[in-house]
């Protein structure tokens, strides 16, 4: 059974704790109760209609809290810990925010939903929040970033996809989590720079992901893609189609075609022909495996085929690497004689 912790109960320790209304750095942690974990809080505010809180938590059991909005924001969320499941209260819907993952949206007065989260399980929130003006005013030249899809939409709260956390936002979110330690001036305006940094990097990397023509991924659509990754190897002498490979998977066909690509960097039989290639190049550099057999152990029914698309691969066709093994092979009989 869940350990449930009412809005009342979490919120009046939080202001009691950091005093966010006023003050523009703080880190504290909460204790609610041993057996509920250890739940630590930062909280900066730029003064200029941008503020940023994160939240980590590691709860001894599975823990609901509940999530009551008292006002209208707009903002950016990101997921670096564990996978978080979110449900609306009036809709009964619930979500799954997946790790590594960016959000942006806007929640409204009246907002009722609840969190949950996994025992013994890291849970990393960043969340930066805007003044409407603001936020409007930093992301009217950006209509991609304005029309992104629309992954949990409730009464009060349209969250959609920005995009998966890129290596430079993680640096950002690491730098932004060590505000425990400011103690002038000049280190918060470093904080507030690496905020705004993030803002920036967030909002236009809506264009860049765009371009590389990238989808939303769940965790568990990656594992069906890594799963279909694996079928290819053990069946790479008879692939099956695609049609069935995405069935064995468990994934549908657009998301095998531009999921696999977006993972491995491939298309799924571009990826399967270097494979099987690779494969062929290591059977060829033992002696006791001729083109023939190579050819068809990996898959490839016709010689000549394979040879052309070796060559083309590796630039050398598979006959000169048998050449080469011979050479070798009567250069050290010779010396033994």
């Amino acid at each position: 059974m869940s350990r449930y912790i009412s809005t009342t109960e979490f919120w009046d320790q939080v202001r009691n704790s950091l005093m966010v209304s006023s003050n523009k750095k703080g880190k504290k942690e909460l204790k609610f109760d041993e057996k509920i974990g250890n739940i630590h809080l930062n909280h900066f505010n730029t003064g200029f209609g941008i503020k940023y809180f994160s939240f980590v938590a590691k709860f001894n059991e599975d823990t609901i809290i509940q999530n009551t909005n008292t006002g209208d924001s707009s903002f950016l969320c990101f997921n670096t810990g564990g996978d978080i499941y979110m449900e609306d209260s009036r809709k009964k819907e619930k979500t799954k925010w997946d790790s590594n993952i960016c959000w942006n949206g806007e929640q409204y007065n009246g907002h009722k939903s609840h969190s949950m989260y996994s025992k013994n399980t890291k849970n990393i929130l960043h969340y930066v929040t805007f003044e409407k003006k603001l936020y409007d005013e930093i992301t009217q030249e950006n209509e991609k970033f304005k029309k992104a899809k629309s992954v949990y939409k409730g009464d009060y709260i349209d969250v959609k996809l920005n995009n998966y956390i890129t290596n430079k936002q993680k640096v950002l979110l690491n730098d932004l989590l060590q505000i425990s330690g400011l103690d002038s001036k000049l280190q918060e305006l470093y904080i507030e720079s690496k905020l705004l940094d993030l803002v920036y990097t967030t909002i236009n990397n809506v264009d860049i992901e765009e371009k590389n023509n990238t989808i939303y991924l769940s965790s568990k659509d990656i594992e069906s893609l890594h799963r279909a990754k694996e079928i290819l190897i053990t069946n790479m002498e008879n692939p099956p189609s695609l049609k069935t490979l995405a069935y064995k998977s468990a994934i549908n066909e657009f998301k095998l075609k531009k999921g696999f690509k977006q993972i491995f960097g491939n298309t799924v039989f571009g990826y399967l022909q270097e494979y099987r290639l690779n494969e062929a190049k290591k059977l060829l550099e033992n002696d006791e495996i001729n083109i023939s057999e190579a050819s068809l152990i990996v898959g490839y029914k016709s010689i000549s085929h394979f040879s052309k698309i070796f060559k083309e691969h590796f630039g050398i066709a598979p006959i000169e690497i048998k050449k080469e093994q011979k050479k070798i092979y009567l250069f050290n009989t010779s010396k033994m004689n």
